[in-house]
Formats: C-alpha cells, sequence, structure tokens
C-alpha cells in the first residue's frame, strides 16, 4: 500500500485513533460525556483495532474511562457489548432514514431510503466491522448472528414499515396481518438485491469511492426494475 493511501486511511480513522490517544488516569472534561457512547466508541475501536477475540473488556472499560463494574453493570459479556456497537450503527442509519423527504411516490422514498442506507453501510466504520466479523466468524461463529440480528434485520423492519404505512389504509386485522408480511418479504427482497451486490464489491477490495460512486445509479436502476415488475401495486 502507498504512503498516500496510508495517510488517507489514519484521516477517516482519526475519531478511532483519538481513542487510544487520550491520557490514562482521571478522565478529561471531554470525556465527561455520556457513559454510554465512551463505551461505545472504545468498543467500536478495540474491535476494529484487535478483532473481537482482541478486544478484551477490561481493555476497553481503560479506554473509556469508565470502571469495570460500570461496564459489567451494562453488558453481560463480550457479545453483548458487541451487538450493542452494532445496533448503534444500526441505528444511526435508520435515524438518517426517517429523516429523508416523505415524498408522495412510494419508488420515490424506497430511492431515497435504499441510497441512505447503502452510503452509511459502505462508511469506513461500517466496512470495516463487517470485516472483523467475516474474519473472526471461524473462531466465534455468533457474530454473523449478532451483526444479522442488530442490523439486517432492523433495516428490514424499518423499509418494511415504510411500505406498509404508504398505502394508508384501514385494514382489519387478518388483512393488516398480511400486509404486514407483505411489506416485509419485497422490502427484503429490495434490500437484498440492492445491498447484497454492493456489499460484495466493497468486501472483495474494489475501490470504496468507485462503489460509492455507483450507488445511486445501482439504487435507481434496482427500484425501476421493482417497479416495472408491479411489485409496488399493492402499496400504491
Amino acid at each position: 500500500m502507498s504512503r498516500t493511501k496510508n495517510v488517507d486511511a489514519e484521516k477517516n480513522f482519526c475519531p478511532i485513533k483519538s481513542i487510544f490517544s487520550r491520557k490514562k488516569g482521571r478522565p478529561s472534561n471531554a470525556m465527561a460525556g455520556d457513559v454510554e457512547e465512551r463505551i461505545l466508541d472504545a468498543a467500536t475501536a478495540m474491535f476494529l483495532q484487535h478483532g473481537f477475540g482482541g478486544a478484551s473488556l477490561e481493555r476497553i472499560a481503560e479506554a473509556a474511562g469508565a470502571g469495570k463494574a460500570t461496564l459489567y453493570s451494562r453488558y453481560s459479556g463480550k457479545e453483548a457489548l458487541f451487538s450493542e456497537v452494532v445496533r448503534r450503527n444500526c441505528e444511526r442509519s435508520l435515524r438518517l432514514v426517517f429523516e429523508t423527504p416523505q415524498s408522495a411516490a412510494l419508488a420515490q422514498r424506497l430511492t431515497l431510503v435504499t441510497q441512505t442506507l447503502v452510503t452509511r453501510l459502505l462508511s469506513d466504520e461500517v466496512i470495516a466491522l463487517i470485516r472483523m466479523v467475516v474474519a473472526d466468524a471461524p473462531r466465534f461463529p455468533t457474530l454473523a448472528k449478532l451483526t444479522s440480528d442488530a442490523g439486517r434485520s432492523r433495516a428490514i423492519e424499518a423499509v418494511a414499515t415504510i411500505i406498509a404505512d404508504h398505502a394508508g389504509r384501514t385494514f382489519e386485522p387478518q388483512a393488516r396481518a398480511a400486509n404486514k408480511r407483505h411489506s416485509r418479504t419485497l422490502a427484503t427482497q429490495i434490500l437484498d438485491a440492492i445491498v447484497s451486490p454492493m456489499l460484495m464489491r466493497a468486501l472483495m477490495g474494489e475501490n470504496l469511492d468507485e462503489v460509492r460512486g455507483d450507488i445511486r445509479s445501482h439504487v435507481k436502476q434496482t427500484i425501476a426494475l421493482f417497479v416495472a415488475a408491479n411489485a409496488l401495486d399493492d402499496f400504491l
């Protein structure tokens, strides 16, 4: 890797690097904020730097400027802490999703929502976490399920809610349940068609800037295919 790329990587991970540059001892005023956020920031940095196996709760507590008792009172173990790291990443993505304009056209809103999700998914931090999960999965097989439960499932539910609510019709309980199942199936199909190819390109070593540059066209073309197949008609 060239020196230029190394410098770029260091810039991208500056927030992570800063966690480890803090002096030990009493937390500074900058660290006197929410203890849970400090723990999750430190945990993210430790997982990325050392992998799941090499990141100990003791080292995470020290990096967060929190006592071990504080950390253990919040998380039952390292897997629970990792799950919360993934969940927080997902919630940040979903917050952006629900801030997208309430377009009258379902296809347009799905385009904006999925484009926002994929852009967040292809961020340096999220890609690094996914690479860590892939690398450590043979030794820690529950990591993939934790990531799926905390990340993918929440994204599917969020998009399914947007689809189901778009119809704006009042359903009887049985019809409401069927509508929910249908919207979840459609959300899964849309996200799998959009996310999987982009994620595979990123994980296989393609230049991330080039992959990110293709997000908009890829999303628009994929949503157009669903529209052409009349897959959205039940919710219009």
